[in-house]
């Protein structure tokens, strides 16, 4: 099992940070209120287009394709760090998606990033697999120290269908990240998942602990793990038990 490693954000993460208090050994911990939450609620495209989830229609056109798998369609990676998509990417997203209301058996949003790479990558291409979700920033010690613990597990199970994603949320000086600073950190750690980041204002809701009065406090690392569908399975760092019951058994 890997230990847990957590600063806490004091600044702020792509939103309006309203002040840092002491929280327990001396770590700092960051309030987002009203302000803070008032941003984009979540991108719920794809909620159209479900051919293909009834076996019948695949979604490249293909009759009686595997529509979760990647099998029997098109799954041919349009991305430069060739990551497989399935064929479940069109299927019905749930909207619920906010603040304090995030958790296991919530479904993401229908996110796309920018990776290390510069390609534009939507996250939901990959709803055939579990993802390894990493909520990071390049000033955080303990995300650098989680880094190559990441890349080791994703060495590990990728080819048992487990994908890694590092998204990055603010740079060492504590604003907005940038292509520059994935592309730093893909090549700092030989990170092989996604490396990514946005200007999202969502990301980060499955990782806040209401404090009360609208406010809401982030650790970092942030991590979750993601079943396939993207459905939330694990909010903190799951042990490797946890990670084999979302994938499939091994052969």
């Amino acid at each position: 099992m890997l230990g847990q490693r957590q600063i806490s954000i004091c600044g702020g993460v792509l939103l309006l940070a309203l002040g840092c208090t002491e929280d327990g050994a001396g770590e700092d911990v960051s309030e987002f209120g009203d302000e803070a939450i008032d941003g984009d609620a979540g991108e719920t495209d794809g909620t159209d287009g479900t051919d293909g989830t009834d076996g019948t229609d695949g979604t490249d056109g293909t009759d009686g394709g595997d529509t979760t798998t990647g099998d029997g369609c098109d799954s041919t990676s349009p991305y430069m760090g060739g990551w497989e998509i399935g064929c479940c990417q069109n299927e019905p997203i749930p909207s619920a998606w906010y603040p304090g209301g995030v958790g296991p058996n919530s479904v993401i949003p229908d996110w796309t990033f920018i990776d290390q790479f510069g390609d534009s990558v939507r996250v939901r291409d990959f709803c055939h697999e579990a993802i390894y979700f990493d909520y990071a920033a390049m000033w955080c010690g303990a995300c650098q120290v989680h880094a190559p613990e990441l890349q080791a597990l994703y060495t590990q199970y990728k080819d048992r269908g487990l994908l890694s994603l590092t998204y990055m949320s603010q740079d060492i000086n504590s604003g907005p990240a940038t292509q520059a600073d994935v592309e730093a950190w893909a090549s700092t750690y030989a990170i092989t998942g996604i490396v990514a980041y946005s200007s999202l204002q969502d990301v980060w809701y499955p990782f806040g602990v209401d404090q009360g009065g609208g406010s809401f406090s982030i650790s970092l690392p942030g991590t979750m793990l993601l079943a396939p569908g993207g459905v939330i399975a694990k909010i903190g760092i799951p042990t490797i038990a946890e990670i084999e019951l979302v994938l499939p058994p091994a052969e």
